[in-house]
């Protein structure tokens, strides 16, 4: 019998959440089928379900800072320490959000690993060019001109394994040819107890950042029938977004509209979602997407908005998501036209200025052909103030509410087994096992070829496209 696959998982850290949980579930999924050490800036903290597994390696960490002395050095250190605790070198190196832009030594890492003919799986979860102006700048700082050269290597023994459909077609298209889709896991349990007769609630189960949209919430609590109540279920805890949360709650107040905030602080969560008549998304940005999953898990149907680059595949796998819309278009009109381009003049210019990128007469004009078709923008476009003003236009013009789609809850039972049975098949802690357990054996296999690197200037412009400007991500 052939020797089980060693693997070394990297990242920066391992607290709990986001990716932390996303390697908590691979390992349960793989079970004994590979050995696996992770390796993290952080030990994790005790008690944690990944303490056994992993060896604390200070380089790994989130630094702000020059780049570290004698990286080479710790390049050979790291990787004698994966040696040591798995008993031989790591078969496969896989490493989560290596160009994130959280240190300037793990993409460096990643090259040598490459040029050493190592085996690496990169897993990005999320890019520092995609709205995250001062990660980028810190691999422009520590990486210089390399930066382009370097950050997205490849090779026969290279491997990318991106969480969604835009990801994939974002790295295809800048040339990266080993591309292989590994969307996150989903945990399936027994659908609670229904209520009889649910209330006519709406939750919306996320915290409340800015890029969940919250305007678009409250605006749906207006265009519901009268006797809806809609509950947002955490505020923010960070200051930097607890303003813009703060205001919406004032604004709700104000206009009487008929909305709980931070309600599952309040009341318990779970029998939130039980007595909801639908769950609700309005998020405009999401990475993996399990919000368009989870609620078919729990019995409910979700309404509100989907977003094309994240969600094809789940449609493509068969969930039917006929419940939810990809835009929200409004007359700009409503909104306050000369403001917003003002608005988006400023934000453009800063992101180009944030990333390094010269300012161009004819972005603003592309953007604005990109972004308004026949005087309409989708709502989830606007910014928190010109959301506000669509809202003020509609209270003060009821009849005009008729211009927009008409709110439904379309609850409907086969459609909630249907997509139930496929978040479990498809998405469930087996299939994801068995694809990843996959990747590993293919990507084991292969032959160390010539090391390469895909332009990251390049995959810069996919995500600064005029399209996908939004004020609520600038």
């Amino acid at each position: 019998m052939a020797d089980k696959l060693a693997v070394a998982v990297l990242h920066y850290h391992l607290r709990p959440g986001g990716v932390t949980r996303v390697v908590e579930r691979a390992v349960e999924s793989l079970g004994d089928e590979v050995d696996i050490l992770c390796l993290s800036g952080e030990a994790p903290a005790a008690g944690q379900p990944l303490v056994p597994l992993t060896e604390p390696f200070h380089a790994l960490e989130y630094n702000d800072g020059a780049p570290l002395p004698n990286e080479e050095q710790l390049f050979d250190d790291l990787r004698f320490t994966a040696r040591s605790l798995l008993g031989k070198d790591p078969d496969i190196w896989h490493v989560h959000n290596h160009s994130l832009g959280k240190n300037g030594f793990t993409p460096k890492f990643v090259w040598a690993l490459a040029k050493a003919g190592c085996r690496v799986l990169l897993q990005p979860h999320d890019f520092a060019e995609d709205g995250r102006a001062a990660n980028y700048r810190l691999l422009n700082e520590q990486l210089g001109d390399a930066l382009n050269t370097t950050l997205y290597p490849t090779a026969d023994h290279v491997w990318y394994a991106p969480i969604n459909y835009r990801d994939k077609s974002f790295l295809e298209a800048i040339g990266v040819a080993n591309v292989h889709e590994l969307p996150n896991s989903v945990t399936p349990h027994p659908a609670g107890d229904q209520p009889a007769a649910p209330a006519k609630t709406i939750v919306y189960p996320a915290r409340a950042i800015r890029r969940k949209n919250l305007g678009e919430f409250l605006l749906w609590s207006l265009l519901a029938p009268e006797g809806y109540r809609f509950q947002s279920t955490l505020a923010p805890q960070n200051p930097k977004w607890r303003g813009y949360h703060d205001d919406w709650v004032a604004f709700a107040k104000e206009l009487n509209l008929p909305v709980e905030f931070d309600a599952g602080r309040k009341h318990d969560f779970a029998a939130l979602v039980r007595d909801a008549e639908a769950l609700m998304t309005t998020s405009v940005q999401e990475g993996f997407g399990l919000a368009f999953l989870e609620p078919w898990l729990e019995g409910k149907t979700l309404i509100g908005r989907k977003l094309p680059e994240i969600t094809t595949d789940f449609e493509d796998e068969g969930l039917d998501l006929s419940s939810l819309y990809a835009e929200l278009r409004v007359p700009l009109e409503w909104a306050g036209a000369d403001a917003f381009f003002e608005k988006l003049e400023t934000a453009l210019k800063s992101s180009r200025a944030d990333y390094g990128k010269p300012w161009r007469a004819e972005t603003l004009e592309e953007t604005k052909a990109a972004l308004i078709i026949n005087g309409k923008i989708d709502f989830g476009v606007l910014d928190e103030e010109s959301q506000r003003n669509v809202i003020r236009h509609l209270v003060e013009h009821p009849a005009d509410r008729a211009q927009l789609p008409a709110f439904t809850t379309d609850t409907n039972p086969s459609q909630i087994e249907g997509n139930r049975n496929v978040a479990v098949d498809r998405y469930g802690p087996a299939a994801y096992g068995q694809r990843l357990l996959g990747l590993y054996r293919q990507l084991a296999a292969t032959e160390p070829g010539q090391v390469d690197s895909a332009d990251a200037a390049a995959l810069l412009d996919q995500f600064l496209k005029p399209a996908r400007f939004n004020l609520l991500r600038a």
